[in-house]
């Protein structure tokens, strides 16, 4: 009797942390139920969503040294295939940002409210290209908002991801490490040269925050292919991270499926990312928003990438085999017949500020 297909479950941003009082998260029986009849176990020191990503691909990046997302996104973001060969680029995430003074400080935004269109996006990145490019670096945009530096040499830097930055102040935040200086040097040129140009005159005539200045980090090269195979017949995701390590390991994606119980016939990757994009905005009504519609998706009960309504199927969850990772070094190992656990209690309530609680 051959086993029954595995599911991952990437759900990071479950436990917060988000503004929300406690007392207005909505019930999650489903998930509430799953996660309380679960093994809670270490999650192999997956201490954030981008670690967690990484290993559930095989691949073990330093835990000293910097996640090297900005590759993989790349090459989501470009629709290329490659698979790490040790001739690529060294690459950095260079999202366009505003900075805003304020008192002494510089304050730095970003995110949908302040990204930009593909006409001013290319504009600016060929005003770097034009200045900068005989630093042996070039600015890419493959998208208006997902901007990428390329590197001739590997710099010697320590960065800091932008979801530690959004909203705050920039100090003690900017690149530390041996070239420091060089670098900071050249984003200072960037600023100077971004706030003259044509691109910033009329988002600023037009009442729009300018785009002042690039956040680089996430830096590094693609690694070598792991040993072994990734047992994911399809990864579910729109993020550029987990569609790129998919690329790079061959294996094929998708957006999130509206209805669950319809891909579950092989051993799958599923990305639910809208609470951690809450998260990262410190947006407590969306992070809500979220954890609804996921407990509507796991129960079966409504379309909630479709926005359909209720659709009397019955919930696949009870059933399966499957492994959750709420991105925060931790691992809920749940299989069919942990369903009869009727002596574990549920998780009965979230709190997005401080992790979770289970009943009395």
């Amino acid at each position: 009797m051959s086993r029954p297909p595995l599911l991952d479950l990437l759900i990071p941003g479950l436990f917060g942390p988000v503004p929300v009082p406690p007392g207005e998260v909505p019930p999650t029986p489903v998930l509430s139920r799953l996660l309380g009849r679960a093994d809670r176990l270490p999650g192999a020191g997956t201490v954030d969503p981008c670690r967690t990503l990484f290993h559930l691909f095989g691949y073990t990046p330093a835990p000293d040294q910097v996640c090297p997302s900005a590759p993989y996104c790349r090459l989501a973001d470009r629709q290329m295939v490659d698979s790490g060969t040790g001739s690529e680029p060294y690459v950095l995430h260079a999202d366009p940002v505003h900075l805003r003074p304020d008192r002494d400080r510089l304050v730095l935004f970003a995110g949908p409210d302040f990204a930009p269109d593909r006409a001013e996006a290319d504009a600016l990145v060929a005003l770097f290209n034009q200045h900068l490019g005989e630093e042996g670096l070039r600015l890419e945009a493959p998208t208006p908002e997902c901007w990428y530096l390329l590197s001739e040499q590997a710099p010697e830097l320590v960065t800091q991801p932008l979801a530690a930055v959004r909203g705050r102040p920039i100090a003690g935040q900017l690149p530390r490490g041996p070239e420091a200086r060089r670098w900071a040097r050249l984003l200072n040129e960037v600023q100077m040269l971004f706030h003259h140009s044509e691109v910033n005159q009329c988002r600023e005539a037009a009442g729009i925050p300018t785009l002042n200045g690039l956040w680089l980090w996430g830096g590094g090269q693609l690694l070598p292919p792991p040993t072994g195979e990734v047992g994911y017949a399809r990864v579910f995701s729109a993020d550029p991270l987990a569609r790129g390590l998919a690329r790079a390991r061959g294996i094929p994606t998708a957006p999130p499926p509206a209805d669950l119980g319809a891909v579950l016939a092989e051993d799958i990757l599923i990305h639910w990312s809208g609470l951690w994009e809450a998260v990262l905005a410190a947006d407590g009504p969306a992070w809500l928003a979220s954890l609804t519609a996921l407990e509507q998706w796991l129960s079966g009960s409504t379309s909630s990438t479709a926005g359909g309504g209720a659709t009397g199927r019955v919930s696949p969850i009870p059933s399966l085999n499957l492994d959750l990772y709420p991105a925060n070094g931790e691992r809920f190992h749940y299989r069919a017949h942990h369903r009869y656990r009727f002596w574990r209690h549920p998780l009965t309530l979230i709190l997005p500020d401080k992790g979770f609680r289970e009943s009395p």
